[in-house]
């Protein structure tokens, strides 16, 4: 079968090769190989009936096969030396087969005794079907069915001519049948290739605008940033600081142009899914509302917000209501002069027993001429009026919001009136299928940073343990975000770095570091896969991870958790929440102190074991007990042989033991010690000598001590006890 459709391939191309000129479009190459492969093959065929069926030399009927063979060759002769004006070959085709068939069949008798010559004319009309003029298509068929009437009538009718009419009526029938539907179906998929080419040039002009719209778009700010970090270090005294507010207010229109096009792509090929919570919408709405008086105030427009009821609970996805909002809002305030005003209202409505929520934004704006308000939704589409009075906006702004109404369930609409402002109208569904969840509450700020204590020896940890700052490990391949974190950071922080996976696993194997951050997307390694190494080692699982990357769907955010990172930022981030994140992981980290700092006096219970991010260091934690608890009366076995029991380090085990449980392994063995001392004199006839000997002091002077200090009275009184 291979090897078929190659040689098929292979004489098509060398075909082709062989009819085109220069000039030739697509078509007209197609339509020369066609009537010369019908010229071809019918020479042979012609050729085999003479033969077969043959005939009286110097009868009319061999001199009518001899001139059609004649009207084959010749063309094709023609042809090979003059490859130009196929329409007219094709026609000279049609046009003989039309007559010379015609004249055989009258030379045999009509035609009821010439069925073959019939059939072979029908091939001029239907031939002609295939080309580009259906008019001419149609003047050939009806010249064939003139000229077989005619051929036919020309002889003399039988003995019984009822058979001759009903074979006249009968050849009417077929032939008009079968070339009327060969006409409508080729008529219809002509049209529909006329109809697909206007779509491919409507779609090759919309991507020429597209790509000339979004090369602006993106020239604009990259100019502006590109100048002014010129500026910035010609001149840094004085432009510093206004410079570093333009590349950063430029920054976040690329980032935004970007995700708007990353969302529309995601909309058209409904890969975009819903994520819905149960939720006052009135709450929601006015949170979205208070974040955007800011802006308002800036521009000297006044921003309100009503609703009508107060509370209207129902399932919303708060990604996409943010969305909608945020580009109707934005808009009304960019094209709303000062000293406007731009009104946001939320109201309850019902529709045949079907109740949804309007969202109106209204503004005092510019407005949009009638003639233009069909196109507003439209990609990339921007008033003539606006155009003349603002320079931003990329006209994806609308058309995103009426994509992401209409994921979920709903419609907009506009009125505007040139000069008075603009209405904008969202129509939402009702409905009340999911969980409530808590929103943000209102005027809730940022978090911001505040450094946590970490590291501080507690009141009974000994002198030597002195505070250390936090440890962390910068994994990225770009070395400008390296740059960036380590700036953001390093006042607060140890900071080591690695440019990939790999490298960041073996120094985080090394190093023990406190947290990690890293991007997902490295050579090699990636960030989930290193995520998921470091979570799989004893040695590192307890390390918190925090991911850095440009994937900021929800699907790369489950992705990135799965894998056990402990936290996912989209880039851009911002920094406060970078902060927050570190700081909440610390908070996590002492929970986990306070939780082992105990394990020396008592066991964890089975069913805390079993739940949650404690399982794996849980686990860790038992075995650490159980090794030290199986010697505990052997005084050879300390630190060393715990660390080759555990395949561990001294350093590793150090770090990983003071992450943990916020004390040194070797308070840890003293404390279970005692532990095990307090239980052996209260349960034991054993004397304080001997406990001190059963639980692994060599001195009992030194046991004596260490349980006066941990527990604030002697071991004798709690034998007397």
């Amino acid at each position: 079968m291979k090897r078929l459709q190659a040689l098929y391939e292979l004489i098509n191309t060398r075909l082709e090769a062989y009819v085109r000129v220069s000039g030739d479009t697509r078509d007209t190459a197609v339509q020369k190989q066609i009537w010369w492969l019908l010229g071809i093959v019918s020479v042979p065929v012609l050729l085999g009936s003479i033969i077969l069926m043959w005939t009286k030399l110097g009868s009319p009927v061999f001199y009518s096969n001899i001139l059609f063979l004649l009207c084959l060759l010749i063309p094709i002769f023609v042809f090979h030396f003059h490859r130009t004006n196929i329409a007219g070959f094709a026609l000279f085709t049609q046009i003989s087969i039309v007559i010379l068939t015609s004249v055989k069949v009258y030379l045999m008798g009509g035609m009821m005794n010439a069925v073959t010559p019939v059939f072979v004319g029908f091939i001029g009309p239907v031939y002609a079907l295939i080309l580009p003029d259906r008019k001419r298509a149609l003047l050939i068929f009806v010249s064939y069915i003139l000229l077989m009437i005619l051929a036919t009538l020309m002889n003399p009718v039988g003995e019984e001519p009822y058979l001759f009419y009903k074979y006249f009526l009968g050849f009417l029938i077929g032939t008009n049948t079968i070339f009327f539907t060969l006409y409508y179906f080729i008529d219809q998929w002509k049209q529909a290739n006329v109809a697909e080419n206007n779509r491919i040039k409507a779609l090759d002009d919309l991507k020429t605008r597209f790509y000339t719209h979004i090369a602006h778009e993106f020239r604009t700010p990259l100019s502006i940033i590109s100048g002014m970090a010129d500026q910035m270090k010609s001149d840094p005294d004085r432009w510093l600081m206004s410079g570093h507010e333009m590349i950063k207010r430029n920054s976040q229109n690329l980032i935004s142009l970007t995700n708007r096009l990353l969302d529309l792509s995601k909309l058209e090929d409904r890969s975009m899914p819903l994520h819905l919570v149960h939720e006052d919408m009135v709450l929601y709405m006015r949170y979205l509302v208070e974040s955007f008086h800011s802006m308002a105030d800036l521009n000297e427009i006044e921003l309100s917000f009503s609703s009508n009821p107060e509370e209207i609970y129902m399932d919303m996805d708060p990604d996409k209501i943010r969305d909608i909002l945020s580009n109707l809002i934005s808009n009304a305030i960019k094209f709303t002069p000062k000293n406007g005003s731009v009104v946001v209202s939320l109201s309850l409505m019902e529709k045949e027993s079907a109740p949804f929520i309007r969202l109106r934004v209204a503004d005092t704006g510019v407005g949009i001429p009638a003639s233009e308000q069909d196109m507003v939704f439209n990609r990339y589409f921007q008033a003539r009026n606006h155009l003349e009075n603002h320079t931003e906006g990329t006209g994806l702004g609308l058309a995103l919001t009426r994509e992401l109404v209409r994921l979920m369930g709903g419609n907009i609409s506009m009125i505007s009136t040139l000069g008075k402002g603009s209405v904008f109208k969202v129509d939402l569904p009702i409905t009340r299928q999911v969980q409530s969840v808590s929103l943000p509450p209102i005027g809730k700020s940022e978090n911001t940073h505040t450094q946590l204590a970490f590291g501080k020896p507690s009141q009974n940890e000994n002198s030597h343990n002195v505070a250390r700052p936090l440890k962390l490990l910068l994994v990225d391949d770009n070395s400008d975000v390296i740059r960036y974190l380590r700036s953001l950071l390093e006042e607060d922080y140890s900071i080591d770095t690695a440019t990939n996976g790999a490298k960041g696993f073996q120094k985080a194997l090394i190093s023990i570091p406190d947290l990690i951050i890293s991007d997902v997307m490295m050579p090699g390694v990636d960030g989930l896969e290193f995520s998921r190494k470091l979570k799989a080692d004893m040695r590192t699982s307890h390390i918190p991870i925090v991911l850095l990357t440009a994937r900021s769907d929800f699907d790369s955010r489950i992705e990135g958790l799965s894998s056990g990172a402990d936290a996912y930022l989209s880039k851009p981030f911002n920094k406060r929440e970078l902060f927050v994140r570190i700081d909440k992981l610390i908070a996590l980290r002492k929970g986990l102190q306070r939780r082992y700092v105990a394990l020396a006096d008592r066991k964890l219970g089975r069913e805390k074991t079993l739940s949650g991010v404690y399982q794996r260091e849980d686990a860790f934690m038992h075995k650490v007990r159980e090794l030290l608890e199986a010697h505990l009366g052997d005084e050879e076995f300390g630190i060393t042989q715990l660390c080759d029991a555990l395949a561990m380090s001294r350093s590793q085990l150090y770090r990983k033991f003071s992450a943990l449980s916020d004390m040194t392994v070797n308070q840890f063995i003293i404390a279970l010690r005692i532990e095990k001392a307090r239980q052996l004199l209260a349960n034991t006839d054993l004397n304080v000598s001997e406990v001190a000997y059963d639980t692994g002091f060599k001195h009992p002077a030194h046991f004596s001590r260490a349980f006066a200090e941990r527990f604030g009275y002697p071991p004798s009184k709690e034998k007397v006890g």
